[in-house]
């Protein structure tokens, strides 16, 4: 009975079993719609507790985890008898909480997957309405919003049917399906629209091309009409041409004929006038001999009665002197009466004109020494000859009023920079009063000081006051300015000796300023100056003091807002005679811009160092401003006729270099007059930027650059013939591009071959004839300008000689088997001439438009010669 019951409780619990399997509930989907599904109710679980939400579910999965983990731990103690019915009871309550759970999670599963496809449709829809609220939307913007509706309802067809959102989603996807909708709808109004849009611009492109044929027949006709009308033209030009021709030969025939016999004619009258002239001659030359035996008769005549009036005043002289001498022995030996002591009327004293011991000179001969020598020619001045004063500007610029301008006169501060004047006098002259003048034209310019015990003090040149007697009197002459527009730098001072009133003796020396002089680029440097512009051009200060200081000159950073330091001075000198050697004084041209802004630079090399500015600044517009800049004035090496060089300048029109600077160095008249060089095109308007003056490794000898366009565009189709068109020029600046881009800009290559044709060769032979240069002394370097005159690339003209050696910027060009092309050919069009040339990267000042000239500016050595022993008078 036993066995009996235990088999009834497996059959019952395996028919659980059974019911249970088949009341598992399968989730339902869209692609799956004859599945259905339902959650198993375990005994414990109502109708009313079925979850109907995604947390319910998650509540319930917790739940049944729990009541299959307190199953677990249930203890099994019960008798035998009941140990298999309850353990099948407990089987089949764990077997069924598994399959619950199993269910449960399953649901989780599908409700997650519906919330997913949910958010997505969601998103897809949202994208959908961003796009068709977008301002005048095209057909594509539509279909775009058309696919996104779409995407969103297929998403929300994701959902299954037994899902809580099942429900929501298909209210949604009805609405989705309307704005879908409205979206093709208006796609096709928008296809619509832009196909008429279409077929117009088709219509009006038709339109377009038939007027367009029908304007080109019309100008063919008209081009045809006006060949014609040309032929017919020409036709009628030829001839007339003919006629004329014609008729001009006739004249020409006729004006032969006579001017053939007109010449016969003048022939004729001219020997008649020869015959008379020859009279005429020989009639004047009786007469003159008459007249010469005439005028030797009245001149002997004459110094014979000079000589009787002279024997006359002498013993008159004498005669008075005896009585005198009469008058004082009586005056002596005998009592004094009215009589005796009354003043006798001195007879009157002739003047003495400059006599042998009144001696008054300065340097006339320029040997450094005052002596007897220096009297002749000491009332004559030329560059050649006289004594020379050096400009003594005491102010250094720095003051208002010109010194010229100033009356008061203070002591010099050194006596080096007078011009010494002697003079010397003998006892006779220990009781007269000596006096300095100068002519009015030239005493505001100058100042005179007297060399005392006390020093050196100031001379009154007006004849008011009378100097401090010596008969050894050495005074020093200074100028205030040099020669200008308004005084030719010449003085007249005469010295005179006065006895009661009565000028007994003067004598008058002639003296001139020493002209101002610019070093040429040939000459050897001192001192390099460049701006410090902070960490931009610190690799060209660095490269620019590895090429300079190895030459023996030095390089000296300048402070303060500059750039361009080729344009704030023109350093220059002057040079004055000394006994053993020349002296050099080192005389700078200072811009006339703001002097607080750019002070004046001093070489700290030299203390005989003046700066002078020449002229007031100028309103000029922002363009033209740069003619007044110090690189628009430069100096040619010794050239025939001028052996200190020649000025030049540039001329941009309007705006030419500044007159009053041509004015001084045309008063100068030692590198002058100036020659103006047309940069006009140029947008620096500056001279340096196109010509540059280089020596050789012969003494004496130099070439001249000149800034070559056609040479630049030559180089360009001379790569792209060697096949190199795809190399890179210019590089890394702004203008960086290839040589064939290059080359197809014809308006680039056309606008430099216009300079070339109108602009530079014109400027080569005005320079060849000006400065006698032939055409193996002119090197023509390659570059290449923009359409408002700037170097396209770096400016080779634009360099520096320092010392054998030539400062060029690199012209960054194109890089040919590990060599910059450019640079090459600049070595070469040099190696003649011996000179060693360092590239230094300017990149920072080509971008300004500006090159290593323009940043820099040099001090130079003098000339060792006197300027006077090189003129060509001498």
């Amino acid at each position: 009975m036993r066995w009996v019951r235990y088999i009834a409780i497996a059959i019952v619990n395996a028919f659980g079993v059974v019911i249970g399997i088949i009341w598992v509930a399968v989730p339902a989907t869209v692609a799956q719609p004859s599945l259905n599904y339902q959650l198993a109710i375990t005994p414990r679980q109502s109708e009313g507790e079925t979850p109907q939400s995604l947390p319910e579910l998650y509540k319930l999965r917790d739940r049944l985890k729990v009541q299959l983990d307190n199953l677990a731990k249930t203890p099994d103690s019960a008798p035998f008898s009941l140990e298999l019915w309850k353990s099948a009871i407990h089987r089949q309550q764990s077997q069924t909480l598994t399959q619950q759970l199993q269910n449960v999670q399953s649901q989780i599963q599908i409700e997650e997957r519906a919330k997913y496809n949910w958010d997505d449709a969601a998103k897809f829809a949202a994208q959908a309405v961003l796009i068709g609220r977008t301002s005048n939307p095209s057909s594509t913007t539509w279909e775009q919003s058309q696919r996104l509706w779409q995407i969103a309802i297929n998403t929300l067809r994701l959902i299954p049917h037994g899902s809580f959102l099942a429900e929501g989603a298909i209210d949604k996807t009805i609405e989705y399906q309307g704005n879908l909708s409205v979206a093709t709808y208006e796609m096709q109004v928008a296809r619509s629209v832009e196909k008429v849009r279409a077929e117009e611009e088709e219509i009006r492109e038709r339109a377009r091309k038939e007027q367009e044929k029908k304007e080109f027949a019309r100008r063919e006709i008209e081009r045809k009409e006006q060949e014609k009308k040309d032929r017919a033209r020409k036709e009628l030009e030829r001839q007339e041409f003919q006629r004329q021709e014609l008729a001009r030969k006739e004249l020409e025939k006729k004006e032969l004929e006579k001017q053939e016999l007109a010449r016969q004619e003048l022939e004729k009258q001219e020997l008649a006038r020869q015959e008379l002239e020859k009279q005429e001659l020989a009639r004047q030359e009786l007469a003159r001999q008459e007249l010469e035996k005439q005028e030797l008769a009245r001149q002997e005549l004459a110094r014979q009665e000079l000589e009787k009036q002279e024997l006359q005043r002498q013993e008159l002289a004498k005669q008075e002197l005896e009585r005198q001498e009469l008058e004082r022995n009586q005056q002596a030996t005998s009592q004094p009466t009215p009589e005796s002591t009354a003043t006798p009327t001195p007879a009157p004293v002739t003047p003495a004109a400059s006599p042998p011991n009144f001696f008054f000179a300065g340097d006339t001969n320029r040997d450094g020494q005052i002596n007897e020598q220096d009297e002749e020619g000491k009332e004559q001045w030329s560059l050649s000859k006289g004594a020379l004063i050096l400009f003594n500007d005491r102010n250094n610029d720095r003051g208002k009023i010109p010194t010229w301008k100033q009356t008061k006169v203070s002591a010099p501060r050194r006596a080096a920079m007078l011009s010494q004047v002697n003079l010397t006098l003998s006892e006779n002259f220990k009781t007269s009063q000596l006096f300095l003048t100068a002519d009015s034209i030239a005493s505001p310019h100058i100042s005179v000081f007297q060399k005392t015990g006390d020093g050196w003090q100031p001379v009154d040149i007006s004849g008011a006051k009378p100097l401090v007697f010596s008969t050894d009197i050495v005074l020093g002459v200074e100028a205030k300015q040099f020669a200008d527009r308004n005084w030719n730098g010449t003085v007249n001072l005469k010295a005179t000796a006065q006895n009661n009133g009565q000028e007994i003796a003067s004598t008058t020396i002639k003296m001139g300023v020493s002209p101002w002089m610019i070093p040429p680029n040939t000459a050897p440097v001192t001192e390099v100056q460049v701006s410090d512009r902070g960490s931009v051009n610190s690799e060209f200060i660095s490269q620019l003091k590895q090429a300079v200081e190895p030459t023996g000159a030095r390089v000296k950073i300048i402070q303060g807002d500059r750039t361009w330091m080729q344009d704030t001075q023109k350093n220059g000198y002057v040079q004055l005679p000394e006994e053993s050697e020349i002296r050099q004084f080192n005389v700078a041209l200072k811009s006339n811009s703001d002097l607080e802004k750019n002070p004046p630079i001093k070489s700290t090399q030299n203390r005989d160092w003046k700066v002078v500015k020449i002229g007031n600044p100028r309103s000029l517009d922002p363009v033209s401003q740069w003619s007044d800049g110090y690189g628009n004035l430069q100096v040619t090496p010794p050239i025939p006729g001028h052996p200190m060089g020649r000025v030049y300048y540039g001329n941009s029109g309007n705006a030419s270099f500044n007159p009053e600077v041509l004015d001084f160095i045309q008063a100068q008249r030692i590198q002058g007059p100036p020659v103006d060089i047309d940069t006009s095109w140029l947008l620096t308007r500056q001279v340096d930027e196109i010509i540059n003056f280089i020596p050789t490794q012969t003494p004496g000898q130099y070439v001249m650059a000149i800034a070559s366009p056609e040479a630049g565009v030559k180089l360009l189709e001379e790569l792209e013939g060697r096949g190199y068109g795809d190399v890179t020029i210019n590089r890394g600046l702004s203008t960086q591009t290839t040589v064939s881009a290059a080359l197809q800009n014809r308006a680039l290559i056309q606008h430099n071959l216009y300079l070339q044709n109108q602009k530079l060769n014109p400027i080569i032979e005005k320079l060849k004839r000006e400065f006698s240069l032939g055409d193996d002394q002119i090197i023509q370097v390659p570059v290449m300008f923009g359409y408002s005159g700037y170097a396209w690339w770096p400016n080779m003209v634009n360099s520096v000689p320092v010392n054998g050696k030539l400062l060029v910027s690199n012209p960054r060009g194109p890089m040919i088997e590990g060599v910059d092309y450019t640079q090459e050919r600049l070595r070469q069009l040099l190696l003649p001439a011996g000179v060693s040339v360092s590239f230094l990267d300017d990149r920072y000042y080509q971008e300004l438009k500006g090159n290593v000239q323009s940043a820099t500016n040099t001090v130079r050595k003098p000339e060792d010669r006197p300027f006077w022993q090189s003129l060509p008078n001498n």
